[in-house]
């Protein structure tokens, strides 16, 4: 076992740093787990293509009160390209990396086009990896007209390291006691119903706002709910893209009225202003139903999810997955009252301890819990059938739209 852990980070964005939106960051997560611990974690390299931006990182990184962050971001490199971090690497004898995060916008990645490729470059140029976390979507591209997406995950079902695609929500404890009790008892959902209410009032990007640009929220956001569905429902009882029904409410709707939006939409093109509401239902192979519900509708910053299974004598809920405590509520066979499960967790720091675990057995004995997967949950083959689910329910509720209109 390596007394260091050596991790390439590829964005300086949101995602690898956090924000006020949202529970993403990945680098504070790393620094979690190997918070007094004998391995001592090195980020190697910083790679952005707004170099300006990437040292602004590390400097606050350096200037943290921590000991442990300002060792770990001590000796990291700013590189422009994934190119440019290899060849950095190999010139200094650095090519010994056990993690690439790879956490830049999906408008850069998840084809074979120059300049939106940088998952194959990932692969092409750090091929020495052991393990590569992927964020979502797959990409931003329409799967049904680039099918560049199937060629991507051949390349990462040919490499040997482990690769992770970052649909954190699988790994919530609360999802999981689900999946086990199906397992344990033989069941296979009856439905699935999933449902995400987005607190709007102090998003404010307007790329959000623009189908264009982020590709709309269902494919942006609801996406995590869809992939749950598809997770819940079993590995063998994949959805069926045909059967797909979806409707919205449109910004031009008179209950698409938003009375909170923090910037004025009228910049957007009215045909690429997102939906307030998207409902969707669908089959899946063995009969199973998956059906979601997305609305931008609540104030503050609170979102309010739930997904439920139905199963054969039993329904059991999950509210608000992405919160530091899931509620798990369970309805048994026999029984009119719920079980009520408070779980403290975060999905995202599991995520992480699975892939570190996974790459060097000896951090098993650091932080976290005994129940954290031996192995990653979402591959990119997989995350690929949540994207073009995604897109299809987009798809067709636009073409709900149009006929409507």
């Amino acid at each position: 076992m390596s007394s260091t852990y050596n991790v390439v980070v590829i964005g300086a964005g949101e995602i690898n740093f956090g924000s006020p939106e949202g529970p993403w960051n990945h680098s504070a997560r790393l620094e979690h787990i190997f918070k007094d611990s004998t391995i001592a974690l090195r980020f190697l390299v910083l790679v952005d293509p707004s170099v300006e931006r990437a040292v602004q990182r590390i400097r606050a990184k350096q200037a943290s009160v921590d000991i442990g962050c300002r060792s770990a971001w001590g000796p990291t490199a700013v590189c422009a390209s994934i190119a440019e971090a290899a060849s950095y690497l190999a010139t200094k004898g650095e090519q010994d990396v056990d993690l690439v995060i790879l956490g830049c916008p999906p408008h850069f990645r998840g084809t074979l086009e120059q300049g939106k490729r940088a998952d194959v470059e990932m692969l092409e140029h750090l091929p020495q990896a052991r393990a590569y976390l992927v964020e979502k979507p797959v990409a931003a591209v329409n799967p049904f007209v680039d099918n560049d997406g199937d060629e991507v995950a051949r390349r990462f079902e040919a490499t040997s390291s482990l690769c992770s695609v970052g649909y954190m929500l699988r790994y919530n404890k609360a999802i999981l006691k689900i999946r086990e009790t199906l397992k344990v008892n033989g069941l296979t959902p009856t439905c699935i119903n999933a449902r995400y209410f987005m607190a709007y009032e102090h998003a404010r990007k307007l790329d959000w706002w623009n189908k264009s640009r982020s590709c709309g929220p269902v494919v942006e956001q609801a996406t995590h709910f869809i992939d749950l569905i598809r997770f819940l429902a079993g590995e063998e009882n994949e959805a069926l893209l045909d059967t797909v029904k979806a409707t919205t409410v449109t910004h031009n709707e008179t209950v698409g009225t938003l009375s909170k939006l923090g910037f004025d939409e009228s910049v957007i093109p009215s045909e690429e202003r997102v939906p307030r509401i998207t409902s969707a239902f669908w089959k899946h192979e063995k009969g199973t139903i998956g059906s979601l519900t997305h609305g931008i509708t609540l104030h503050g910053t609170t979102y309010d999810t739930e997904i439920e299974v139905l199963a054969d004598g039993w329904i059991l809920r999950v509210r608000n997955a992405y919160d530091p405590v899931s509620t798990l509520a369970i309805r048994r066979p026999g029984q009119a009252e719920e079980e009520i499960i408070k779980i403290k967790d975060d999905p995202f720091l599991s995520e992480f301890e699975c892939l570190t675990r996974a790459t060097q057995p000896g951090i098993a004995e650091m932080k976290g819990g005994e129940d954290v997967p031996t192995e990653p949950l979402s591959s990119f083959a997989d995350a690929l059938k949540t994207y073009k689910l995604s897109w299809k329910i987009r798809l067709a509720a636009e073409e709900d739209a149009a006929t409507s209109r």
